[in-house]
């Protein structure tokens, strides 16, 4: 298992995720720019529990568990509507955690209800079909292929991470399969992956913990190859309760996007050195895995998604923030 070492301090207590050593020039470093979001009082523009983001040409589309919902906003954040409510009826959602655009049509991980559901994007329902696990992010290949993550419940053998699914909602393929040890605590954070859509149908996985690299698969799911982080890229380590005794586990990655063929990634940070959390620091890197830059955040972000340049991340209180990070 890879791990990494936060380096220097920063003004505000706050903890650089950048270590400049080895040959080459120093990574630029910046900060993003927020652009303001218009307050909105009405109930359903508050955002209760946001888990997933995904955006369109002029939309950006928010999954709310608590609210039951999929909350939509111009790129501007300005709330236009809301859509689905509580149950298990058509339309109906429970604890939807992810969502994505797939040509005109909004696809909903139906967590709860154990299915896949669609919308047109103006939230007029479509239909969806049942999943034989729980969903909890799906992501739009083209094609109306689509591909959803499950986290594995370590009851099962031979538990698989990712599933394609075709137009029609017939799994066309599965695979990475879920690591496996003696304690189903550690391996719940050891299976918790990141997808980033690439060209072309394509897909990168990113683990959160226990990896320095970036995956490719081609549109059919084969992988294509590992793609080796840059080791200026850095990120903590701490140890949690496990089998009786203590494992460490590292905070590779906490959340990532891809834009435009640039990766976006941030490390988690340490808290109290028993446990991981959120950062506001953005590494990016190309194609290749080098690091070209370092984005500093004003606040620490739990979920973002790049577009355009301009990142949509939901903060520590659950709201919708939007920075400009791009070149």
């Amino acid at each position: 298992m890879a791990t990494g070492v936060i380096a220097g301090t920063v003004p505000g207590g706050g903890r650089s995720l950048l270590k400049n050593r080895g040959p080459g020039q120093p990574v630029p470093r910046r900060k993003a720019v927020e652009v303001p979001v218009a307050a909105d009082g009405r109930d359903e523009a508050v955002l209760g529990r946001p888990l997933a983001l995904a955006a369109d040409a002029d939309r950006l589309y928010v999954a709310d568990a608590l609210d039951c919902a999929i909350k939509v906003f111009t790129k501007d954040g300005r709330f236009l509507r809301s859509f689905g409510r509580k149950g298990a009826g058509p339309g109906e959602l429970s604890f939807p955690s992810g969502v994505a655009v797939s040509g005109d049509e909004v696809v909903v991980a139906d967590k709860l209800n154990l299915r896949i559901q669609t919308y047109g994007r103006e939230g007029a329902a479509r239909g969806g079909f049942k999943v034989p696990f729980a969903p909890d992010r799906v992501f739009s290949l083209g094609g109306g292929r689509i591909l959803v993550t499950g986290n594995p419940t370590g009851r099962r053998p031979e538990e698989t991470i990712l599933h394609i699914y075709d137009a029609a909602g017939q799994p066309a393929w599965r695979g990475l399969e879920a690591r496996a040890s003696k304690d189903r605590v550690f391996d719940a954070f050891r299976n918790m992956v990141l997808v980033c859509p690439g060209d072309e149908g394509g897909f990168f996985v990113i683990y959160k913990s226990g990896g320095r690299e970036i995956l490719e698969y081609a549109p059919s799911g084969v992988l294509r190859k590992a793609i080796g982080v840059d080791e200026r890229y850095a990120y903590p380590t701490v140890s949690i309760p496990a089998g009786g005794g203590a494992m460490k586990l590292d905070g590779f990655c906490w959340a990532a996007s891809r834009d435009r063929g640039l990766f976006y990634l941030a490390a988690a940070e340490s808290v109290d050195g028993k446990d991981l959390g959120p950062g506001r620091w953005v590494s990016v890197l190309d194609g290749q895995g080098r690091l070209r830059a370092v984005v500093e955040l004003p606040c620490a972000v739990h979920r973002f998604l790049v577009s355009d340049g301009r990142m949509f991340a939901i903060d520590d209180e659950g709201a919708l923030r939007i920075f400009e990070v791009g070149p």
